[in-house]
């Protein structure tokens, strides 16, 4: 490492070690002995230095949590769907729902209403930790208006006729919507394509006050197992700094630390 600042200063230096530093952990990721789909949809999906901060928020976990992490990313947990390919199981049905108990399926998809509320659950934990973060890096003229109760923010059913976006950043011109998706990873591209229609004719049901506002509508994805991807124009349409390290790890861990629960309850 000491080589590196040869010929250069330290700054050089360091923003050299922290390309090598990310192109590594994405490499190290990608060699994975994933089922592939999903090494694929993150690796073009999540930027690699989100990539680096994942893999550190892994490596700093307890051993259980971490090896549930690897395993689920290389779709080996002991799902009936794998016991049952393993011959330990004489059936792959989910016990609450009857669907083929897939990795995926636990994680994210399973229909039961106790799985649907320990979803959203994980959904608001996340989201109550991305807009604790916004309020006070907003400009002094924006205001922050979320779907939870947050200290700072307004209700989001202010803005909107039917429609209720998770995050909304306004100024005394725009309004810049961040719905966020908390997905299995292989539906990172699959989840926002789906928000970005879902809420295609937001700027129609805007309520009085807000007739005047433009409409700028983002997507951010939190997978399963704590990736984080967000569309670089909703920081800049917003006037915020992008998510800081700090906060990507928070909500990396947040992530797995929900997951792991959901996945450890998938029965009861």
């Amino acid at each position: 490492m000491d080589s590196l600042l040869d010929n250069r200063d330290l700054n050089k230096a360091s923003a050299i070690l922290r390309d090598l530093q990310a192109k590594e952990s994405s490499q190290h990721f990608l060699g994975l002995q994933t089922q592939g789909i999903m090494a694929k949809t993150v690796s073009e999906t999540v930027l690699p230095r989100n990539i680096h901060l994942w893999k550190q928020v892994m490596d700093s976990l307890p051993q259980h949590v971490y090896n549930f992490s690897r395993k689920a990313m290389q779709n080996q947990l002991p799902t009936l769907h794998n016991l049952k390919l393993w011959k330990r199981s004489q059936t792959s049905s989910c016990p609450r729902c009857g669907v083929d108990q897939t990795n995926k399926h636990v994680l994210s998809n399973c229909g039961h209403r106790d799985a649907l509320s320990r979803y959203t659950d994980r959904h608001n934990l996340i989201l109550d930790l991305i807009a604790k973060w916004i309020v006070p890096r907003l400009k002094s003229n924006y205001t922050l208006y979320c779907d939870l109760s947050v200290h700072g923010a307004r209700p989001v059913c202010d803005l909107f006729n039917g429609f209720r976006p998770d995050l909304a950043i306004v100024s005394p011109t725009k309004i810049v919507v961040g719905e966020l998706t908390v997905c299995h990873e292989t539906n990172l591209i699959k989840s926002r394509d789906f928000k970005l229609q879902k809420y295609q004719n937001l700027e129609a049901a805007r309520s009085g006050e807000f007739s005047r506002h433009a409409v700028l509508l983002h997507t951010i994805e939190v997978s399963t197992l704590g990736f984080v991807v967000a569309e670089p124009d909703f920081f800049k349409q917003g006037d915020i700094p992008n998510f800081d390290s700090l906060l990507i790890k928070d909500l990396s861990r947040t992530a797995v630390l929900a997951s792991k629960s959901i996945y450890d309850n998938r029965s009861s």
